[in-house]
């Protein structure tokens, strides 16, 4: 379900937030359940389509992509640091991230 009436910055947010604490639960003992991550990402690509044409966003598509996994792991640096460190190197944050990415996708 897109959220058109929160701006692309907002749901940015989210997903930055709501990847961030399932990657955090993947690096742990706990079960990882990536729905909401799901959703957070439907949200935000259909937003950023609205904004800047599916066209457009296709052209940058790869781009965003990266630049979220970079804020994501700069997050996860900054605030979990002892946490993460084995975990990327265990887990591929972007590798997760892709797949999130293209689950999200098939369930639209």
């Amino acid at each position: 379900m897109v959220r058109l009436h929160r701006p692309a910055s907002q749901l940015r947010i989210r997903l930055k937030r709501v990847f961030a604490s399932y990657y955090l639960d993947v690096c742990s003992q706990g079960i990882a359940t990536p729905s909401e991550a799901y959703e957070a990402m439907r949200d935000y690509f259909d937003a950023r389509a609205y904004e800047l044409g599916a066209e457009l966003l296709r052209s940058q598509f790869e781009e965003e992509v990266v630049w979220l996994v970079g804020e994501i792991e700069q997050d996860l640096r900054r605030r979990h640091a002892e946490v993460v460190v084995g975990c990327f190197e265990r887990e591929s944050l972007e590798g997760r991230f892709r797949e999130c990415l293209a689950v999200a996708w098939r369930r639209v």
